[in-house]
């Protein structure tokens, strides 16, 4: 038996690696160029990245340093920060699929009163940030507050005695808030008697083989962690325990960028909710576009499904899936102030630059006929045997620019340099990168 076991595990394996299809190493020069040129850019420590595109591969790439003498590497964790509220969100979701909790349950049902709290306030809207409650975050010496002993551990139970007066009566607006993740991960203790961090790993951690995910302060991190860097200061020498703790079912876990990915495509997938909990996380409300974790975006035409965090230290995340397409990007950066949203948003960039419609070609590039190339201006494109349908133009950024019906237009008006032109016919779409000069 012991033997068969073996066996089994060694095929997984084989599996694992099988399905791990990388991006051919054009495309991951590309990306790997691109997260050196921001870093060096904006003079940022390190960042470390990974990207899944269905059909194409996978890459993951680091740039930088974790702190003098000791280069990024792929394998290093980081805080995640606000990209916790998804674990957060889907775990509440979980629990209803077992019908521990209902989404319409209210506060008073699992959690104490507290000041400034109405506990008629229900898990839906906790989580979707329609709740109204002020931002414990937000109180005047908070920040103060977790520097004077970093080594304290805070409850949600104290921090929840700091809220303010509400903003708004629930359910009438949005606002965000972390008082919310705070109090459904109460509310998912009380429900089930069980550690919120406990429920993170027996319901999507160990689940999903996500081996380098962690929750901080409550369970021990095996793996090597980037250094924290804020305003050019390394503050690793400076315990986390009362950020973390603070932070707890709101911003509280660290991850590497590959396993976020992982994370990603399963619950995108359909391996982690079933189709009714997967439909509540993302019906998107308010002026946030905020589902239960994650929200919604529009970059540069597209639409994404997002999340960013950044907890003081520093850690800066986000999180990227085009819906179009089913990429995922994940961007983490170990400095404050970074803009890994931005990142995130070159790198889709680049990917759907280098590679949208490729697929859905079937016949060789070369008989396709864009000319002249390069061009002054005007524009011609011939496919044999093909009626072009529709013609749309994209710039270096991703942004489309110009959509036509006429396989002869202009682009007299724009700047030089390199674009993409995605034709459709009847048939198919096909890709040509055009230089105008």
């Amino acid at each position: 038996m012991k033997n068969k076991c073996g066996l089994i595990v060694a095929l997984l394996s084989l599996i694992r690696i099988v399905n791990a299809q990388t991006l051919s190493p054009f495309l991951a020069n590309e990306l790997q160029y691109k997260i050196d040129s921001i870093r060096t850019a904006d003079n940022l420590k390190g960042i470390s990245a990974s990207v899944i595109y269905p059909g194409m591969g996978s890459w993951k790439g680091a740039t930088g340093i974790s702190h003098p003498g000791t280069p990024m590497t792929s394998n290093m964790l980081f805080g995640i920060a606000s990209n916790t509220k998804l674990f957060t969100g889907v775990l509440l979701l979980k629990l209803a699929e077992m019908n521990a909790i209902q989404l319409d349950d209210a506060l008073h049902q699992y959690v104490p009163a507290f000041n400034n709290i109405d506990s008629n306030i229900t898990i839906r809207q906790l989580l979707n940030h329609t709740s109204g409650l002020s931002d414990v975050t937000s109180v005047t010496g908070y920040s103060d507050s977790m520097l004077a002993n970093p080594n304290r551990v805070f409850t949600a139970t104290e921090l929840l005695t700091w809220a303010g007066p509400p903003l708004f009566p629930a359910g009438t607006s949005w606002n965000y808030c972390n008082t919310n993740y705070l109090l459904a991960g109460m509310i998912a203790e009380s429900a089930t008697g069980q550690s919120y961090s406990q429920l993170l790993r027996d319901h999507i951690l160990t689940p999903l083989q996500l081996d380098s995910t962690f929750l901080d302060v409550y369970e021990t991190m095996l793996f090597p962690i980037a250094h924290p860097w804020q305003a050019g200061v390394n503050n690793n020498s400076i315990p986390r325990t009362s950020v973390n703790s603070a932070a707890w079912a709101a911003g509280a876990m660290y991850s590497t960028s590959w396993e976020m990915i992982q994370w990603y495509k399963a619950l995108m997938n359909g391996q982690v909710l079933n189709s009714n909990s997967f439909s509540e996380l993302t019906t998107f409300v308010g002026s946030g576009n905020y589902g239960m974790g994650i929200s919604q975006a529009t970059v540069n035409g597209r639409t994404v499904w997002t999340h960013g965090g950044t907890i003081w230290g520093g850690y800066n995340s986000s999180m990227m899936y085009d819906t179009a397409t089913g990429i995922i990007i994940c961007v983490l950066i170990n400095q404050l102030p970074a803009q890994a949203y931005q990142v995130s948003i070159q790198l889709l960039s680049t990917l759907i630059m280098n590679t949208v419609g490729l697929a859905e070609s079937t016949i060789p590039e070369k008989q396709i006929t864009v000319y002249p190339n390069p061009t002054d201006g005007d524009v011609q494109i011939e496919i044999p045997n093909q009626t072009i349908q529709n013609v749309k133009v994209f710039d270096l950024q991703g942004q489309l620019i110009k959509e036509t019906s006429e396989n002869q237009f202009h682009l007299r008006n724009y700047s030089n340099g390199t674009y993409l032109i995605k034709a459709q016919t009847e048939k198919a779409v096909y890709t040509y990168k055009l230089i105008k000069q």
